[in-house]
């Protein structure tokens, strides 16, 4: 199984691999030793399409190779593309949407037996805890999906034609597949979902996201609990209160704010202003004062004048996120934003990138010299493979894979998964180094 994309696709990764009976089916390691890849796929931009179809067409080249049989392709950019892939990659045996996981079991076996399957149907497959998962994380950290789909209407976004509406789990599922996720070995719990915070307005007709949490909260060995993907305008004051009072909710908060100049945020229909974004930071800020706040921002978006930038940039300055992400725009077909005038040029997007990441790399830089003296617990991951004598691992502030790092240094070799309180004696522009206490 190759999942490209967010961690919400790794879910459904898990969850497909967790419906092929080990009776029948033995999971490899890698493509060389498969005889049938599978391969779950991203369509959120761009570039996450090129990455698919290029891993696709590498997995075409095996099989002309004959080192696979059979390629397997689901996921996103089957929902998006059904018609296209289908027409262009007749060397694929099946291809199956993003809401057809049930049916995995029977597409695998049908391309083992030489048949080929094309399954695209309603979007978006919402699994449930009675289904089993094969972790493709360490197990000392799981993601714990509590929603499928959207309903924001972003312009820039066309998650919901792939993912469809918002569709929350029933909070006793939740609890369950938690507990179970923290019987396996779980410390840290990675709440995800298209947006966390609209969790059960469908169900429950209220925002119940801060509820869940203190459910969560009241786990027996559960060490973690951090929330990704946080809407802003959806953020309410008991979201806040439960991030503060949580003994095991990390001070740590996900939200994608894309701009900060108010003609951008309601181009891309983004329901909220700079001024109550401010607001709302303030709030959170003094209420919790030791928050690590992760955004991200989207620069060379259609009108995005230079003005525009310099607002993002001095809000940057302003706010001192402690981590963030800036993507370049992408004009997706079928997307609000893709019909818009004054596109921007993508020498000038390039240009507007590499001018907030430089800043971004110097405030990163100077929040953490801030940390310099500080004992932090720190979650062990691995051995440092440059280093023999150092452990890698993640504070509160860090989710995995797209956060900085904590370098240990010890004689001491900790198992992965363990718990350590670490000095921090060296600072970088985005990880720490330290040492046991």
């Amino acid at each position: 199984m190759l999942s490209l994309g967010c961690p919400k696709t790794l879910v459904d990764s898990e969850t497909i691999l967790g419906k092929l009976d080990p009776g029948v089916f033995r999971i490899t390691n890698s493509v060389a030793d498969c005889d049938i890849a599978l391969l779950n796929t991203c369509a959120f931009i761009q570039e996450a399409q090129q990455e698919s179809v290029d891993r696709i067409l590498e997995l075409v080249e095996l099989k002309k190779q004959n080192q696979i049989r059979s390629i397997i392709v689901m996921g996103c950019l089957v929902q998006r593309f059904p018609q296209e892939l289908q027409k262009e990659l007749k060397a694929v045996d099946a291809f199956v949407g993003s809401g057809e996981y049930d049916k995995v079991s029977q597409i695998v076996s049908q391309v083992a037996d030489g048949g080929h399957v094309f399954s695209v149907g309603r979007p978006g497959y919402l699994a449930t805890a009675a289904e089993g998962r094969v972790a493709l994380t360490p197990e000392f950290y799981r993601y714990l999906k509590i929603s499928e789909g959207c309903d924001h209407v972003c312009s820039f976004c066309t998650i919901p034609l792939f993912r469809g509406k918002h569709r929350s789990r029933p909070m006793p599922d939740i609890l369950e597949e938690a507990r179970l996720l923290v019987k396996a070995g779980a410390k840290e719990l990675v709440v995800t979902g298209q947006d966390t915070t609209y969790y059960g307005r469908d169900l429950y007709g209220r925002y119940e996201l801060p509820v869940l949490l203190k459910e969560l909260d009241k786990i027996e060995g559960l060490h973690w609990i951090r929330l990704l993907y946080a809407y802003p305008s959806c953020i309410t004051e008991d979201l806040i209160a439960a991030i503060r009072d949580g003994e095991k909710i990390c001070r740590y908060l996900d939200m994608p704010l894309q701009h900060a100049s108010d003609p951008m945020l309601q181009a891309m229909r983004r329901g909220i202003t700079k001024r109550k974004t401010i607001d709302l930071i303030k709030r959170f800020r003094a209420e919790v004062p030791d928050l690590a706040i992760r955004t991200t921002f989207i620069v060379g978006f259609p009108g995005e004048t230079d003005g525009d930038f310099e607002e993002l940039m001095e809000f940057m300055e302003s706010m001192r996120f402690e981590r963030l992400g800036i993507f370049t725009y992408s004009r997706e077909k079928d997307s609000a934003a893709a019909l818009l005038p004054n596109q921007v040029e993508e020498s000038v997007k390039q240009e507007r990138f590499e001018k907030a990441m430089l800043l971004q790399q110097r405030i990163s830089g100077d929040n953490n010299q801030g940390y310099l003296g500080k004992t932090l617990d720190v979650l062990i991951e691995k051995a440092d493979e440059h280093n023999p004598g150092c452990r890698v691992g993640r504070s509160y502030m860090d989710a995995p894979e797209v956060d900085g790092s904590v370098y240990v240094r010890s004689s001491k070799k900790f198992k992965p998964g363990t718990f350590c309180r670490v000095s921090i004696t060296e600072t970088r522009e985005y990880d720490l180094v330290g040492e046991p206490v």
